[in-house]
């Protein structure tokens, strides 16, 4: 029976007009699911669900169909094998299921979308004459948008502490308001930011437990503060959809690396909408996070030192930048590198970023030796006035110094013919690099022949029987004096 348990789920309900939580036993005549007491329930008389999910669809798709109103309802999957331990602290959770979010979101069950006659049926509803507390739609409409006006309006600004009950929090989680306070981190969290790892003391079933947990602060519709907890993970869960984007190797590997994203991206947001946003890791829980761009304000400032509009515009599309020498406030400097961060809100100091360079700097540093001797010390190509000790005019000079191809006319090649020579300085290696080849293109029209017959050792029907060397522009015996001369082919054909 348990290797059949470890292969099935069952389900806790809430009813969110009532508050009353139960297991599920099964479905009324009505729709509305069967419940019963989370903690004195049987196992043996839930309704149980593969972990394929069809039987939980249908499942589902059965209460959506019959039931009048299906969103007064949650529900929230347990794995049967752990019902005992695990359904009853998901049935407490599940009482205040706005302040509990993020510990019931990977066990909370999106219900399928409603057929045609359920959305005819709830139009029908709806156009009755009996009206919500809240008036006609254009009220409740205006009451939303009031509501997200405000909340833009508050975005910014410190959450009312008058709102908090400390002694419910007190007694709930442990939390201690002139603890919060000694240590900074109260500061923080009304400023809709974190604390750091704190532990906390939660009563789960009559018990309580010690958990290490990032602390924030959230106001629901009614303006009441309630603590969010952000429990620790073992690692980010970057191979899971989040928000209904999933990461490709590439942004998984500068997420692991930096801590974040690098750019900005286009979540799904509660009404199915596309969001622009900045995602992160919460570098003490890996926590995988996220914040509207709209959402982030970038100053022009940073402590006492000005960014331009270049490095804003830079930060703003999420992106890092090179290490800056920074002033704070008490007039102590910092080289750092600046991004943004979904987890602090706003620009950070990404840690160890300059650490690192100086590593990659340190580990590469006789490559860099190797690199000085062809550059100058702020990194540009240094000039050349000759090459293979024949002066160069100052037009390959110029050429070359700017990065561009140099061409050398007045070059011999392996048996002493005159030919074009190409140089350029390779970013790469760099250093100069030249060859018979134009890497804007291929080799020059006129010594191609030249440069496969003379320097390749290739031969065609036409130079096979030239003894001597070919020069500029040749492709084939120059006089009869060179037709009468006979030679063994030196390579392949081209």
């Amino acid at each position: 029976m348990a290797k059949d348990q470890n292969l099935e789920e069952v389900l806790i309900a809430r009813n969110n007009d009532t508050g009353q939580v139960g297991a599920v036993t099964g479905l009324n005549e009505d729709g509305t699911p069967k419940m019963t007491d989370v903690k004195s329930a049987k196992l043996s008389d839930l309704v149980k669900f593969s972990k394929g999910q069809n039987p939980l669809e249908a499942f589902l798709s059965n209460f959506v169909r019959q039931c009048k109103n299906p969103t007064t309802f949650g529900f929230f999957r347990v794995p049967a094998d752990r019902y005992d331990t695990v359904g009853t602290v998901i049935g407490d959770l599940a009482k205040d299921p706005v302040a509990n979010a993020d510990m019931l979101k990977n066990n909370k069950v999106d219900l399928p979308q409603a057929t045609q006659d359920n959305k005819q049926a709830a139009t029908q509803t709806a156009e009755q004459p009996k009206q919500s507390p809240a008036g006609s739609p254009q009220e409740e409409q205006q009451t939303q948008s009031n509501a997200q006006a405000s909340a833009k309006e508050t975005r910014h600004s410190a959450i009312d502490e008058s709102k908090i009950d400390w002694a419910n929090l007190k007694e709930k989680w442990g939390i201690d308001r002139d603890e919060l306070a000694k240590s900074g981190d109260l500061s923080e969290m009304l400023y809709n930011r974190k604390s750091k790892v704190v532990t906390v003391t939660p009563t789960f079933a009559g018990e309580k437990f010690l958990i290490d947990a990032r602390l924030s602060f959230r106001t629901d519709a009614d303006g009441n503060v309630k603590v969010v907890p952000h429990f620790i993970h073992r690692e980010p869960k970057l191979d899971q959809e989040f928000k209904g984007y999933n990461f490709s190797k590439e942004e998984k590997a500068v997420l692991r690396e930096t801590g974040n994203l690098g750019k900005t991206i286009e979540l799904t947001g509660a009404n199915g909408e596309k969001v622009p946003s900045y995602v992160s890791i919460d570098r003490y829980t890996n926590e995988i996070v996220s914040v509207p761009v709209k959402d982030v304000r970038i100053r022009d400032t940073v402590g006492q030192t000005k960014l331009t509009d270049a490095e804003i515009a830079q930060l703003k599309q999420g992106m890092a930048l090179p290490p800056k020498e920074i002033t704070d406030k008490h007039g102590k400097t910092y080289n750092v590198v600046l991004q943004v961060s979904a987890d602090r809100k706003g620009v950070e100091f990404v840690p160890g970023a300059v650490r690192k360079q100086e590593q990659s700097q340190t580990q590469s540093g006789t490559t860099n030796q190797q690199q000085s001797s062809w550059l100058t010390k702020d990194g540009k190509i240094k000039p050349l006035t000759k090459w293979a000790k024949i002066p160069l005019t100052e037009q390959q000079q110029k050429d070359y110094a700017e990065g561009r191809v140099a061409e050398l006319t007045n070059r011999l090649d392996d048996k002493g013919q005159p030919c074009t020579v190409y140089l350029w300085f390779n970013p790469e290696k760099q250093r100069p690099n030249t060859s018979l080849n134009d890497p804007r293109v291929q080799v020059a029209e006129e010594s191609k022949t030249q440069k496969a017959v003379n320097n390749d050792g290739l031969t065609n029907e036409a130079t096979s029987k030239v003894a001597e060397p070919l020069q500029k522009y040749q492709t084939a015996p120059k006089n009869e004096e060179q037709m009468r001369q006979q030679r063994k082919p030196k390579g392949p054909k081209m």
